[in-house]
Parts: structure tokens; C-alpha cells; sequence
């Protein structure tokens, strides 16, 4: 009995994951909305274009706006096998980021403990409808991840949310493990954001 309902529902699981894939198919990642629910919260997951480039690895910032607040972020890529890596950062559409950019929030390339354990945290994933991994983010004018995941953030968000943005009153922000899956496709391009 229970291998019969196993098979039945992975399947199921695989199809109902791949059915909203089509719409972030079609809309360049730039407009791309994503949303993981938990109850009445609702989490979002979204990318906002530069006027340059907001780090080496891509032209587009990502926020994720939770219940608190919003968060933001730059992608790093590491080298060889690579993997991305989302870096806090201050948010790049006020005006106070216009000369420089925004300002990174943890002291990358330090051997700090905590710092180290926040990177950790904040692993990013950009899945095709196959199930695909990524292994660059995503940029401008590209089409959108059918599905995109920040499994550890929860870790980060729970023990040290200050760290992850500029608002001091920042405390625990929980958030579940899961899928972001595609909620909408924005129909004007975003206002960009420093530098």
C-alpha cells in the first residue's frame, strides 16, 4: 500500500511544482515575482534591475520581503564547482546609495565567525521546470528561474536579523524552509536601483 501511494505521489508533487513554471518561463527575471506562503504569511522573492551593475556576478539586486520587512541583496559566484551566494546589502533604491551604491552589511573575506555563519546562510538556488540547478543568477533581459530557493536564510533571519539589513530594530523574522514558486509577472519594468 504504502509503495502504491508513493508512486502515485511523487508524481503528483512534480506536476503540481511544474505547472506555474510556464508563466516565470515567459517573463524576463526582472519582473519575475515569487512567493512561498506559510498560513496567512506570505514571503516574496523578487529581482530589481541596476542602472550598472550591482555585482560582478549579475546587473540585478534581489529582495525578499517578508512579513517585518524587506531584505536586500547582491549574488556572488564562487569559482570551480561554483555555487551563488546572496550578500546583504543596504537598500540600493534610496537615495543615499546613489553615489556609491548601496553598502554591504557583513565584512566580506573577514575570517569572523559570525559573518561566516551568516554566508552560510544565505545560499541561493535558481532551479529550471526540470528541476535544473542553476550555476550563475539571473540577469536582466534573461528569462526568470521557474523556481528559486533560499533553503538556510530562515537560520539567519531567526538568530541574527540585524545583520542582514540596516533597520535597527530588526529582531527574530521567521520564516519556513521551501519552494518560492512564480505569483506574478510585473507589468512595468522596475525603477532601478544604485549604481
Amino acid at each position: 500500500m504504502r509503495n502504491w501511494l508513493l508512486s502515485a505521489l511523487v508524481p503528483a508533487v512534480f506536476l503540481g511544482l511544474a505547472s506555474p513554471a510556464l508563466a516565470a518561463d515567459e517573463c524576463p527575471a526582472e519582473r519575475a515575482v515569487y512567493e512561498l506562503l506559510d498560513g496567512e504569511d506570505r514571503f516574496e522573492i523578487g529581482f530589481q534591475p541596476s542602472h550598472n551593475y550591482a555585482s560582478i556576478a549579475s546587473d540585478l539586486y534581489m529582495y525578499l520581503t517578508t512579513p517585518q520587512r524587506t531584505y536586500w541583496f547582491t549574488f556572488s559566484v564562487s569559482n570551480g564547482y561554483s555555487g551563488m551566494t546572496l550578500v546583504p546589502v543596504t537598500d540600493p533604491t534610496r537615495a543615499d546609495a546613489a553615489p556609491d551604491g548601496p553598502r554591504e552589511l557583513l565584512a566580506l573575506g573577514s575570517d569572523d565567525p559570525p559573518d561566516l555563519d551568516v554566508l552560510r546562510s544565505l545560499r541561493f538556488y535558481a532551479l529550471d521546470e526540470d528541476m535544473t540547478f542553476w550555476f550563475e543568477p539571473p540577469n536582466e533581459g534573461e528569462p526568470a528561474p521557474a523556481y528559486v530557493m533560499v533553503p538556510e536564510i530562515g537560520l539567519s533571519l531567526w538568530y541574527g536579523a540585524g545583520q542582514l539589513t540596516d533597520d535597527a530594530t530588526a529582531d527574530r523574522d521567521p520564516m519556513p524552509r521551501g519552494v518560492f514558486q512564480p505569483d506574478l509577472c510585473r507589468d512595468e519594468l522596475p525603477e532601478r536601483a544604485w549604481p
